[in-house]
């Protein structure tokens, strides 16, 4: 029931009963909303963004949301009404649609073949992103465009091109160009305007391995440098990978195409300045291969889930895995002169049921780390990526790095502070920087393309001051990518990032 103004003929001309009025209105809204009235309708876009669920292994499903949502945030931060739909019904999802872009679609039921088919036969198109099975780019006419690590920008210039193209009237592109320009501006003279600290720490997470130009190091290290950039954490090896020559852990697809990637980044990086660390996977078998993945689940390495499932994530627990990974770092530093070493996922699968003491099996890993390290490589430091929140970290993945501080364990801890709100941003660094002592052995680290934040220029400038404020070594951005290069760089190294 709603009360509507034809109902009250009189109680808004009298001004005696405006008083009743109100009353009578504030009732009819409240009725309105205990008695269930839809709410209006929303006008479908004729753009979609389509999620994968059933067309990915489950494992993905995660990875695949978080790609679908930046495609979805790309649009709509610039001027692009689209809605993010999931592929389970596709022909309902389509419906009324001009223009749909499937993200990741590597494993297709035949029911959704059928309805990307029908969409495409009544004039819909279709474009695929990042990758898509043989036979959807098959009745699709189109195939997968945009890689991950593709800069924002360029992802962008793709997209609102496809809508464009597709659906006239989409798309305002002089008024974007308009606001691209005002917002240029804006963060060069953000970035004009700080001021740069002597002796912070500027690292860099290098998620591959392979450097910003596969097989051309040097090249990567002239834009650090370039950049201001002090420390690289250079993803080298994991249990089932290394990209050097190990005699612990398998060689990499990428050893035997590019060679020995940490003696060629070590090379490259002589004369520069830059700090490179040796960030090594402790306790997951990221690239690890399928043969790799089997032996580790018969040596009863891997971690299953509370529902019973085998996952990626690795046992701390088990005595020979942790010889393994602690043989592998020793093997490392006394091999190769790096600046230090990296320790990541050096902790418990969230998920996973853990016993009475995971966190003393953890910190007692790193401790055999630490004295390993400097009997090797004495003065190398010992640095690791850890969870923002601390203490709830220690119950969940039995994670205490407040306390491998204290103890001396690590030379800094690197805080993954991956959120895009100021407010949230402020809290946690308040939190972790809360004993001084403390926040001068941590680094902050910064989510500029993460999965779980994509900042702007404008937000890695404001949670660098806030990381100052806090007292903190320093910052670590990730990840060394087109993004930070072309968007973020130029406006640091203004400031904040100046080398002279």
């Amino acid at each position: 029931m709603t009360v509507h103004k034809s109902q009250l003929p009189q109680v808004f001309t009298n001004y005696k009963c405006k008083w009743t009025a109100f009353v009578l209105v504030v009732l009819g809204a409240l009725c309105s909303s205990v008695c269930g009235a839809a709410p209006r309708p929303q006008p479908r876009s004729r753009i979609a963004v389509v999620q994968a669920v059933a067309a990915v292994p489950a494992s993905e499903r995660t990875y695949a949301a978080s790609l679908a949502d930046g495609t979805l945030r790309i649009l709509t931060q610039n001027g692009v009404k689209a809605d993010l739909v999931s592929d389970g019904a596709l022909d309902a999802a389509l419906k009324g649609r001009d223009l749909a872009f499937l993200v990741t679609c590597t494993k297709p039921t035949p029911t959704q073949i059928a309805a990307l088919a029908r969409f495409r036969g009544r004039g819909g198109v279709v474009r695929p992103l990042y990758s898509a099975a043989p036979q959807v780019v098959s009745i699709v006419g189109a195939k997968p465009a945009l890689k991950v690590r593709d800069a924002e920008s360029v992802k962008a210039r793709y997209l609102l091109n496809q809508v464009g193209a597709n659906v006239p009237g989409a798309w305002n592109r002089s008024a974007w160009e308009r606001k691209q320009k005002v917002m240029l501006a804006a963060a060069s003279t953000l970035g004009r305007a700080q001021r740069p600290r002597a002796g912070e720490i500027h690292a860099v997470w290098e998620h591959t391995g392979l450097g910003l130009y596969p097989g051309d190091w040097p090249r990567t290290f002239r834009v650090l440098r370039a950049n201001g950039v002090t420390d690289l954490f250079v993803n080298v090896s994991g249990a089932g990978f290394a990209h050097y020559a190990s005699s612990v852990l398998p060689r990499s697809k990428e050893y035997s195409r590019y060679g020995d990637q940490l003696e060629a980044c070590l090379k490259a990086a002589r004369g520069t300045g830059v700090r490179v660390h040796a960030w090594v996977i402790c306790f997951n078998a990221t690239r690890a291969d399928s043969a790799y993945l089997l032996a580790f689940q018969k040596k009863g390495w891997r971690l299953k889930n509370r529902q019973g499932a085998l996952t990626e994530y690795l046992n701390p627990s088990n005595p020979d895995l942790r010889w393994r990974m602690i043989k592998s770092i020793d093997e490392l530093a006394r091999a190769y002169p790096v600046a230090g070493v990296h320790l990541d996922f050096v902790r418990w699968y969230e998920d996973a049921p853990k016993p009475a003491n995971a966190a003393r099996y953890v910190t007692t890993f790193v401790e055999s780390v630490r004295k390993r390290l400097h009997t090797a490589r004495p003065g190398a430091w010992l640095t690791a990526a850890v969870l923002a929140s601390h203490p709830s970290c220690v119950a969940s993945v039995g994670q205490d790095w407040p306390a491998w501080i204290d103890a001396d364990l690590i030379d800094y801890a690197v805080p993954m502070n991956y959120v895009e709100k100021r407010a949230r941003y402020a809290s946690l660094v308040a939190q972790q920087g809360s004993v001084k002592s403390r926040a001068r052995r941590i680094i902050g680290g910064i989510g500029v393309t993460a999965n779980e934040s994509k900042l702007s220029a404008a937000q890695v400038v404001e949670q660098i001051n806030l990381t100052r404020q806090a007292g903190f070594a320093g910052v670590a951005l990730f990840d060394l990518d087109d993004t930070l290069v072309e968007s973020i760089f130029p406006v640091l190294r203004l400031g904040l990032f100046r080398t002279r």
